[in-house]
């Protein structure tokens, strides 16, 4: 991989990681609601995970959505259905006050969720096609991609996460707790909505 390739490519991801979107916005949620602490297994598997996936997209899993096109639509889907779900529990947000069976998502399950991911698989997608190329140094660009997106992962999950911690603490400080889960609830419908545009 050349530098200009190795600059676009930076150019492209920065910004796929550190705008919103599901996992940030979920993770944000997460710290307002559970704290940072709570949610660094989700971060980190969040971090991991898209790592992993994009590393199997360059091995070629990527290919399945060129055979079955459908797919595209069922992730988005499931994706869907997951996010509407917690922006209705983020309508009932409740400030270091949980029921004793809440919990912030685990590492596997942060993980887990790249593969419904709809802007996951849009950039997994996009940062194989722009950087890895045939021939025999093709491993060694999945290897730099995954390397590069688990650098990016790791700043981005705890920048969204202490985002969420001190967006509950301005609202607590400033008595507009109450409006954090209507905020989280619309920013995650937003994002849904973005899938179908």
């Amino acid at each position: 991989m050349d530098a200009t390739t190795f600059a676009a490519f930076l150019a492209a991801a920065v910004p796929g990681f550190f705008t919103p979107g599901p996992n940030n916005l979920m993770l944000m949620a997460s710290s307002a609601k559970f704290g940072f602490r709570r949610t660094v297994p989700h971060g980190a598997g969040v971090a991991l995970g898209f790592a992993v996936m994009v590393v199997l997209v360059g091995l070629g899993l990527g290919e399945v959505f060129a055979l079955f096109p459908w797919l595209e639509m069922v992730l988005k889907i499931l994706a869907a259905i997951n996010l509407l779900y917690l922006a209705w529990t983020l309508l009932g947000l409740k400030i270091k006050d949980q029921g004793a069976g809440e919990r912030p998502l685990t590492f596997l399950q942060g993980a887990g969720f790249q593969w419904i991911n709809p802007k996951a698989w849009a950039m997994a997608v996009s940062f194989v096609a722009m950087v890895v190329g045939a021939g025999p140094s093709r491993f060694v660009g999945i290897g730099i991609v995954g390397a590069v997106c688990l650098v990016l992962g790791g700043l981005s999950s705890p920048t969204w996460m202490m985002f969420g911690e001190r967006l509950e603490k301005l609202l607590k400080r400033t008595g507009g707790e109450r409006f954090l889960g209507i905020v989280m609830a619309v920013l995650v419908v937003a994002s849904v909505v973005l899938f179908f545009l």
